[in-house]
């Protein structure tokens, strides 16, 4: 029943940037939903879902091969003047990809802690069946790729399915990838969704609703039923991770931004090159080419005056302002960080002994992101959850999904010196969870606590009580 091996990444395209103007609208589905809640011909309605998703599918293509920094996907790489130009320099600096990796890597890159609450019943099976399941899907990579896809295109998502084994799976999807339908329009609950891949006109394409999964094969205007079968979960195993409300990915309101400092900087290093070919200006003499190509040998030129008049030979270039480029260059340097909430961990500001607090308050835009990214984010986990619980409740497995509870902590440089001075100062003054709970180091606080008093328990076992003295008589 295993079909990871059919992973692919975009299919063949080979298109425009989205800076070229694609739409950010989210395509309105609710008509095919309709469609295919009164039990029309699905294949139909799959084939006008990709048309409508087609938009989507190449912004996020684009996207993705502007962060790999591929030809097809930089702008800068296929610009074209209208006048034939001698040096033509493409340069490309890649704040796209800076920006996606900083919000990977400050969200996910430290490890997400899951926990069932102990106050259930079921805790002892439902955390150890949870723990397997999370280390066997490599949860932490999941999260980051997931994390990377979202910050990318707008949105990610992940298919639960059943190994050869018949255990429970997941994979994460691109965004370009998947159709994720719900009348209300949230793609996190999904009613039915679809994913596509390979070469456009003969997409392999996968159909999930609550209880199966139909693979077709395109061939142009037609999609052929391959194979039908039951995934195994009562409820639709594709879950929508989105990135925010609008499906955006982070970069993309500074695209025109990044795309002035890529004109900009090329523009500018073609004309210092250019400098190098500038025209040698002689006045009052005349020069053969012999004479020209014996200065190119030797470096040094003999003119020989025309009459009384004077020789002057010098370099006939452009004078460039370069304090104007410099100012402009640093605006637009400036802007890209601020309008996208991205630290520029290159300014004076992240330099020298920085205190955590002061160091969070430069981080405040790309901590204001990811606190939105985190809700989205737990929710989408939530739901992976109900997914699962629908099969396991099938096994006689009881898991209430409601009580999986999510922990995301920052990547964040760490100062103990000045925790472990407030942890001293809060010691009496607040209850010892809550104190215990503003130490960035632990994970799971009333496991600390736990541990704290085993401590306790063996330091006073291990204490001796000294004899008591005896009495001698003179």
């Amino acid at each position: 029943m295993s079909y990871a091996s059919e992973w692919e990444r975009g299919g063949g395209f080979h298109g425009n940037g989205a800076s070229q103007g694609y739409s950010f609208d989210i395509p309105d589905y609710t008509e095919e939903i309709v469609k295919l809640k009164d039990g029309e011909d699905r294949r139909d309605i799959i084939l006008k879902l990709i048309e409508k998703h087609k938009p989507q599918r190449l912004r996020m293509l684009s996207n993705y091969q502007r962060y790999k920094t591929d030809v097809n996907g930089v702008p800068i790489f296929r610009r074209k003047f209208e006048r034939e130009v001698t040096i033509d320099n493409r340069i490309n600096n890649d704040y796209f990809s800076e920006i996606v990796d900083m919000k990977t890597g400050y969200f996910a890159g430290k490890q997400a802690a899951y926990s069932y609450d102990k106050k259930q019943t079921e805790f002892e099976q439902a955390n150890q069946l949870l723990s397997d399941f999370l280390e066997r899907n490599r949860i932490a990579d999941v999260n980051m790729e997931t994390t990377k896809y979202c910050a990318i295109g707008g949105y990610a998502a992940r298919l639960l399915y059943l190994d050869l084994e018949a255990r429970d799976r997941m994979m994460y999807i691109p965004g370009q990838q998947v159709i994720l339908l719900n009348e209300d329009g949230n793609i996190i609950e999904t009613e039915y969704a679809i994913r596509y891949y390979g070469e456009e006109g003969k997409y392999v394409v996968h159909f999930y609703d609550s209880t199966m999964r139909y693979r077709y094969q395109q061939d142009g205007e037609a999609l052929n039923l391959v194979e039908e079968q039951i995934h195994g979960f009562k409820k639709c195993p594709m879950i929508g991770y989105p990135n925010n409300d609008e499906l955006m990915g982070d970069p993309e309101k500074v695209l025109t931004l990044i795309d002035a400092f890529d004109r900009t900087t090329s523009d500018m290093n073609s004309e210092i090159e250019a400098f190098r070919l500038a025209y040698l200006l002689i006045l009052g003499a005349a020069v053969d080419q012999e004479a020209i190509t014996n200065m190119k040998n030797t470096g040094a030129l003999n003119i020989p005056g025309l009459g009384g008049d004077k020789v002057d030979a010098r370099f006939l270039e452009k004078n460039l302002n370069d304090t104007a480029v410099e100012n402009h260059l640093n605006r637009l340097h400036d802007a890209i960080y601020r309008f996208s909430g991205t630290p520029d961990l290159a300014d004076e500001a992240f330099g020298g002994n920085q205190s955590g607090e002061s160091l969070k308050f430069k981080l405040f835009g790309m901590e204001t992101k990811c606190a939105r990214f985190e809700q989205k984010f737990k929710a989408a986990d939530t739901r992976m959850f109900e997914v699962l619980a629908s099969k396991w409740a099938v096994e006689n497995i009881t898991i209430n999904p409601f009580k999986v509870f999510s922990e995301f902590k920052r990547n964040f440089p760490k100062n103990l010196l000045n925790e472990a001075d407030v942890l001293m100062k809060l010691k009496g003054s607040v209850s010892e969870q809550t104190r215990l709970a503003q130490a960035t180091f632990i994970d799971d606080v009333e496991y600390e606590m736990q541990q704290m008093e085993e401590d306790r328990e063996l330091n006073a076992a291990l204490t001796i009580d000294p004899l008591p003295l005896k009495e001698v008589d003179p």
